[in-house]
């Protein structure tokens, strides 16, 4: 069976209560990020998954054993992370 039309999305109170239940599990604080990734930014798994540092922040010095960073205001996905780059036909 194919698939057509939009994919569900969450609504508010689902989200809100996914974001709780995540809470009581293990590492809440990787996994918030990971849905909060996902639900505001609308990426999927895969694309999540290929992200780099360098993607969503610049790099600053290093001071102290420590490097500073800045999140980046808009992210550029590269064209071979998304679930169109089959389709993209553009100079080779």
């Amino acid at each position: 069976m194919s698939k057509t039309g939009q994919a569900r999305v969450l609504t508010p109170e689902q989200f809100s209560l996914l974001l709780t239940v995540i809470q009581k599990h293990r590492h809440p604080e990787k996994n918030t990020a990971l849905v909060q990734i996902s639900f505001k930014l609308g990426l999927r798994v895969q694309e999540i998954a290929l992200l780099q540092i360098k993607d969503v922040a610049e790099l600053g010095s290093l001071i102290s054993a420590q490097r500073s960073f800045k999140l980046k205001e808009i992210l550029a996905l590269p064209a071979a992370y998304t679930k169109g780059a089959d389709a993209y036909s553009g100079p080779s």
